[in-house]
């Protein structure tokens, strides 16, 4: 028979929230003791100033969720004899002769990443595969190299894998740099490059840009949690999957609940896998313009559309005759330079209004529109619905 509870159980969760993956799980959490609570929760974040519990006991403490990182408690963790479900445990907390290796975990299925990766890459035609890992390769990047190398080899493609780090390479980024710079310059192009997380997807970008290589034309590049302080804060933006971080922390939540009230004794082990494909510009890759003239235009529209520009400014850049260049564009895009901005702008503020909770006022200002009004009015024309019913849908 199920436990019958006294007094609300006691729960502290260990979490890293600055990562936003963590702080998803933690919204999956709060949901499931939202529905099947109440609990009473102490959550240490690892912030500034925060006071711990240095014996879960003296709390009274019924159970323990814990995130990828113990935060230093490990020892304290040892000690306790209460439950503890783990989240994404890192591989020593895992192994054999670990005080945690009776505990119950959710885990990311990091082959069913790759998998998913390689068929978005394999959807968009390309015939050329890197992947980059993790600088510690750790299991669950050499799960998601595993899913994406798998994947294309049955499709009949080959993956060409970043080598693994040296001691000085993984503890100097700008050590490393240079050994990813001629790995990326020695890759058959274009190539599809997926990156195990959004950290590496940057790195890659931002070497890509140091040495001259056109990111998405020579290299797309996809990376994986969709962290937008990451992939917005750039140009390019980047192309992420976002792992089901929500769904985990139900999970863990679950998984503790049923052990408290004794409906659950033996260790299990639970799987999430991927929420969705966030793309953005850093997969985006169009055939080549065989006029440069316009290729420049257009990267000069890509890069200041939403800054308010005109078609005069895109003139004025390429200094060549508006006639001319209103000519050119047309026969090689099918549009006009005008058409050209105001797709690009509504582009973004596509993505800001299904990627972000920012208000509308933000978006139309960050999408280069003069009033809410008549970014409501543009987005309603060509979209079919309004602003609010596009990101109900995400």
């Amino acid at each position: 028979m199920p436990k019958i509870f006294t007094q609300v159980p006691r729960v502290v969760v260990i979490l890293e929230t600055c990562v936003q993956a963590e702080r998803q799980k933690l919204d999956g959490l709060l949901k499931y003791v939202r529905l099947y609570g109440p609990w009473h929760l102490y959550i240490i974040q690892n912030r500034v100033g925060e006071q711990h519990i240095s014996r879960f006991e003296s709390w009274n403490t019924d159970g323990v969720i814990v995130g990828t990182s113990m935060l230093d408690m490990e020892k304290i963790l040892a000690e306790t004899k209460v439950p503890i479900v783990l989240m994404d445990p890192l591989p020593n907390y895992l192994s054999r002769n670990s005080p945690f290796v009776h505990c119950s975990y959710v885990q990311n299925d990091a082959v069913s990443v790759g998998t998913m990766a390689a068929d978005f890459f394999l959807k968009k035609g390309f015939t050329n595969f890197a992947y980059v890992g993790e600088v510690l390769d750790y299991m669950w990047s050499r799960g998601r190299s595993r899913g994406f190398s798998d994947r294309l080899r049955k499709a009949g493609f080959k993956c060409h894998i970043y080598p693994a780090l040296t001691g000085a390479e993984i503890n100097d980024w700008s050590v490393e740099q240079a050994k990813l710079a001629g790995w990326l310059a020695g890759l058959p192009k274009p190539v599809a490059l997926f990156a195990a997380m959004d950290i590496r997807a940057r790195q890659i970008l931002d070497t890509c840009l140091i040495k001259g290589i056109k990111v998405p034309d020579e290299v797309a590049v996809l990376g994986v949690d969709n962290d937008e302080q990451f992939c917005l804060g750039r140009v390019p933006t980047i192309s992420s999957l976002e792992c089901d971080w929500e769904n985990c922390g139900f999970m863990a939540a679950q998984l503790l609940d049923e052990q408290l009230r004794r409906k659950r004794k033996r260790r299990t082990i639970l799987n999430y896998g991927v929420k969705r494909i966030a793309v953005r510009q850093s997969t985006n890759r169009v055939e080549p313009l065989q006029d440069r003239l316009i290729a420049r235009a257009i990267e000069f529209i890509q890069l200041n559309a939403c800054e308010g520009i005109s078609v005069r400014d895109v003139v004025k850049y390429l200094k060549v005759s508006r006639r001319l260049t209103e000519l050119r564009f047309r026969k090689t895009c099918g549009r006009s330079i005008l058409e050209e901005i105001q797709r690009v702008r509504l582009e973004r503020a596509k993505r800001l209004v299904a990627e972000t909770d920012l208000p509308i006022r933000d978006i139309t200002d960050r999408s280069g529109y003069q009033t809410d009004d008549h970014l409501r009015r543009i987005f309603k024309r060509h979209v079919g619905m309004t602003m609010q019913e596009y990101r109900r849908q995400r």
